[in-house]
């Protein structure tokens, strides 16, 4: 963009999950689960999240039920399905600035939700996050098969929405994440704070209520 010139206007906000609308934090999963079992967290930390078994839940290589079949079987254990899946799924706390702008924001333009998650996390904040109800579009790696920063999850993005890369915005707290929807052509912002986030989004020309 030239000197002088007005930045594009932005007509789609797309919005990373954990560690924006959400902070999260996979111990509490981990030392909830050994406790039921009289196990160690670190046990726990393995058998869950180890080598690619994450990645793979998270690109949709396994559904919810497979994966607790999984775990189970790594830790010769038989928690049943129902409460792996509340253990398993409660472990985000909401950032109320983050909804309250997000909230504001939806007055005026559309918002597209793009994570990497699974079957159980997603099905678990659908019901309990509402701020969730302001997206009118979720992009979601499990369901897109391919996880942040593959250009894959961004250009779905674009896809659904017909727009010209340049039209959306992008944030995220991760920076290869922010790199990621740069490379596809977004408006990419690095999530440190709700006021900074407001603060890039009005630089780009965004009007918040």
């Amino acid at each position: 963009m030239r000197t002088g010139e007005r930045p594009p206007e932005i007509r789609l906000i797309v919005c990373d999950f954990g560690g924006v609308i959400c902070t999260f934090d996979y111990r509490i999963f981990c030392e909830r689960l050994a406790r039921r079992m009289d196990r160690t967290a670190e046990e726990i930390h393995a058998a869950a999240f180890g080598d690619r078994f994450q990645a793979d839940f998270e690109t949709g290589k396994l559904s919810g039920r497979e994966y607790h079949r999984a775990v189970m079987a790594r830790l010769q254990a038989d928690v049943p399905y129902a409460e792996f899946y509340r253990m398993y799924g409660d472990i985000f706390t909401e950032i109320p600035a983050t909804g309250d702008l997000l909230r504001r924001l939806h007055t005026r333009y559309p918002l597209y939700l793009l994570s990497d998650t699974n079957e159980i996390h997603f099905g678990y904040v659908r019901e309990t996050v509402k701020v969730l109800s302001v997206f009118d579009q979720c992009i979601v790696s499990y369901e897109v098969g391919a996880m942040k920063p593959d250009p894959r999850i961004y250009q779905e993005a674009l896809r659904r929405s017909g727009l010209p890369a340049e039209a959306c915005v992008f944030v995220d707290d991760r920076a290869e994440n922010v790199a990621g929807a740069a490379r596809v052509g977004m408006h990419a912002l690095r999530f440190e704070s709700a006021e900074q986030f407001a603060a890039d989004l009005t630089r780009l020309g965004v009007v918040i209520p």
